[in-house]
């Protein structure tokens, strides 16, 4: 199974343990599914956690942990075509990352995206991490 994780979901997992996006984490971490991402993801995780907001509640060393991490995941190798537009634009790229490598789920808490509500991009099913640990991984 391939899975990809919209960044607030990797953050949500470094703020709360134990919380569906920590368990989530923990399971790929596990090996429990093959994680998708991509360099544009990748540089996103870094800025944001370098954002005010970030540095004052999560510690370079577990974001550092986390970065080192994705580049075990599947990075898709390249620019992606621009065709989509999420109600957030600055994850646009989500959009145009599950319609290149059509995985399996996207995994998302934002809800001012507008990914929740498209609900399915081509194979990919768009889910809450809630909707993703009880209905696809029976945590």
């Amino acid at each position: 199974m391939l899975v990809l994780l919209d960044s607030n979901i990797f953050f949500s997992a470094l703020l709360k343990a134990g919380s569906p996006p920590a368990r989530i984490v923990d399971l790929w971490l596990d090996g429990g599914f093959h994680l998708l991402t991509g360099g544009a993801q990748i540089d996103e995780i870094r800025t944001a956690s370098r954002n005010l907001k970030f540095r004052k509640i999560l510690h370079p060393h577990d974001v550092g942990v986390l970065v080192n991490n994705l580049h075990r995941a599947e990075v898709w190798p390249g620019p992606l075509p621009r065709k989509h537009q999420a109600a957030d634009p600055a994850d646009s790229y989500l959009l145009d990352l599950m319609e290149a490598a059509q995985p399996d789920y996207a995994v998302t808490g934002d809800k001012r995206s507008g990914l929740l509500e498209i609900e399915k991009l081509g194979r990919t099913k768009i889910l809450s991490a809630t909707a993703f640990s009880l209905h696809v991984l029976h945590l």
